[in-house]
């Protein structure tokens, strides 16, 4: 019920995935506010999951975890956008 949303979602071995809302300026959709949750605002790059407790590792699928956590991220944006109250919980990054 909410926009269709191109994610690019880039692993590297290693390395943390990183998620961006790509083809929709949720900036724009923001009105000017700053979204919670985005390790950048520019970018729109996605914070899905804090490193330092461990709640993703390399042994984990993508497809069962990094997206269907961009799919909740985008859940909570849309509701956000009406509310100004970030509902999905999680540290907020700096």
């Amino acid at each position: 019920m909410g926009r269709v949303y191109q994610i690019r979602i880039t692993y590297k071995l290693g390395k943390l995935p990183q998620s961006y809302v790509l083809d929709t300026s949720i900036g724009e959709l923001a009105g000017g506010r700053k979204i919670p949750h985005l390790y950048s605002q520019n970018e729109q790059k996605l914070c899905l999951f804090y490193p330092r407790h461990g709640e993703w590792n390399e042994t984990m699928w993508l497809s069962v975890s990094i997206v269907p956590w961009v799919s909740t991220w985008l859940f909570y944006f849309e509701e956000w956008l009406v509310s100004d109250d970030w509902k999905g919980g999680g540290i907020h990054p700096g």
